[in-house]
């Protein structure tokens, strides 16, 4: 296996090409509004009201391409707040289905994980990768109810001039260091598969630089390859004073095919906006759709959302440009099996669970029994695909 590497510069003539390669098909969510304004799904069941007024979804970062199907729902007017690194607004027109009026998009906490976040209430919504979900579910009763992308970019990036590896396994061999945030699952996975030792693991990673630079990237490091890819090879002047080129394996290279940031709530609280998912879920897989067909009104604001949030993360129309590529070229943002851009394929949640069970249990990590429960699928029948 080799690794993988990325073109540094992209024209915007092959964006524009990209994103003409989207569907023309311009069907709704799912729900159609009768002459007296009454929205209705397909059954015809009155679904006005059924949803709050104001949701909130916790993201998983600041505000990157990986999320535009969630901002897309605000789109590029809502407001950034730097007190609670935020991004709030109406929900558009045409996403603005049960009654719901309002959305606050949340960026990363980093003293909090996902899961607790929904579990204390402070967010109705939540990104959390499906191997977390699994990891979690004995603790957290929680459920996924849409994908946001259909792979992970999520990748282990690393200098191949200081560690010229063609494989995976490579990683142990070099006795590297391997930088993460804690408690990640693909982490124990590669521990798992032998691909790094329990020794290189270092999960002191921020999100940040800062080690890179300082050290010279002579460790391994995870990140997105749609974004920090890029940054180190044409931004970041990481090595001798420069940008340096950088290789990187996805973890889906490496044989964990994971869902990556899935739309998850608890069961209770899912359990009680039953009636407004219906509707809601394919809005909001409509808005991925018209977001992936369409991406730059959305990853321009980010840009300025970023900025307005004063932190260490920055956007720019290169990166972005350049991950947007990357998506279509690695099908990062694909349909699902049952044609539309929603659902979770059973037979590959239940690989990554035969994948993750056996070290869950060598570490007396306990799981649920089975995948029964940690996603459904009810929700997407009406969805759209791109």
């Amino acid at each position: 296996m080799k690794a993988r590497r990325t073109v540094a510069l992209l024209s915007a003539t092959s964006i524009l090409l990209l994103a003409a390669c989207g569907s023309d098909d311009d069907s709704s969510s799912g729900g159609e509004t009768t002459d007296a304004g009454t929205e209705t799904t397909d059954a015809g069941t009155d679904s006005a009201g059924v949803c709050p007024e104001k949701l909130t979804i916790q993201t998983d970062w600041f505000p990157e391409l990986e999320h535009g199907g969630t901002y897309q729902l605000i789109g590029p007017d809502g407001t950034a707040d730097k007190d609670s690194v935020s991004y709030s607004g109406p929900v558009q027109e045409q996403y603005a289905v049960g009654g719901l009026k309002e959305l606050q998009i949340n960026t990363v906490k980093f003293d909090k994980l996902n899961s607790a976040i929904l579990l204390d209430g402070e967010a109705d919504m939540a990104y959390i990768n499906m191997s977390d979900i699994i990891k979690d579910s004995a603790a957290v009763d929680m459920v996924a109810v849409a994908k946001t992308l259909d792979k992970d970019p999520q990748m282990i990036m690393w200098d191949p001039e200081q560690n010229p590896i063609s494989g995976p396994e490579g990683i142990a061999e070099t006795g590297a260091q391997v930088l993460h945030f804690p408690g990640v699952a693909y982490i124990d996975y590669m521990i798992g598969q032998g691909y790094m030792t329990e020794d290189q693991s270092n999960p002191s990673y921020d999100g940040s630089d800062a080690a890179f630079v300082a050290d010279g990237g002579n460790f391994f490091q995870q990140g997105f390859a749609t974004n920090e890819v890029y940054k180190y090879e044409n931004d970041i002047e990481w090595k001798d004073g420069a940008p340096a080129p950088v290789d990187f394996f996805t973890v889906g290279d490496i044989g964990f095919d994971n869902y990556p940031a899935a739309i998850t709530m608890m069961r209770d609280k899912a359990d009680e906006l039953s009636e407004c998912l219906k509707v809601l879920v394919p809005a909001m897989q409509q808005a991925w759709v018209d977001f992936l067909n369409d991406p730059k009104p959305v990853t321009d604001a980010m840009i300025d959302i970023n900025v307005a949030h004063d932190g260490f993360w920055t956007l720019s129309e290169g990166l972005n440009e350049a991950g947007m590529a990357l998506v279509e070229s690695g099908e990062f943002a694909i349909n699902s099996p049952d044609g539309t851009y929603c659902s979770f394929d059973t037979e590959r949640v239940q690989g990554l669970y035969d994948i993750l069970a056996p070290i869950y249990d060598e570490q007396g990590t306990e799981i649920a029994d089975s995948i029964d429960g940690i996603f459904t699928n009810d929700y997407c029948a009406d969805a759209p695909g791109r």
